[in-house]
């Protein structure tokens, strides 16, 4: 999967960006992104207690609704990589507002997920230098 290979605002990936927990206070955090495969523009995140498959409904509605407002429309497809169950939220969520769900290998992501790894963590490193 390349972004040359969509239309903007066509299809949405969602994705988790750690790949260690983050410590939030007292839990250990994991971070979602919803990102339009085109344009790579992440529209969000969302936070799940570390190791869910997903963040809760109510986020997950929000963040797709946040993206909704940047672009006025749902997309043709959410993209999941792996094999969302029935209870991710993200799919859930999907089919409430009618919008397609297809599930891919997580290396056929991986153009976007390691863009966005390696983001989030020079930002945790940066932070660590600063001593934050």
């Amino acid at each position: 999967m390349h972004p040359r290979d969509f239309e903007v605002n066509g299809t949405w990936l969602a994705f988790r960006i750690n790949q260690a927990p983050i410590v939030a206070g007292d839990d250990a955090v994991d971070i979602f992104v919803l990102q339009d495969a085109a344009s790579m523009l992440i529209f969000g995140n969302a936070f799940a207690p570390h190791g869910d498959e997903s963040p809760a409904d109510d986020d997950v509605a929000a963040l797709m609704q946040q993206a909704w407002s940047r672009s006025h429309a749902w997309p043709d497809e959410i993209v999941l990589a792996g094999k969302p169950s029935p209870s991710n939220a993200f799919v859930r969520v999907a089919k409430r507002n009618g919008i397609p769900i297809r599930t891919v290998a997580e290396s056929a992501m991986s153009f976007y997920i390691k863009d966005v790894q390696t983001s989030f963590e020079e930002f945790l490193a940066l932070g660590r230098e600063r001593g934050n």
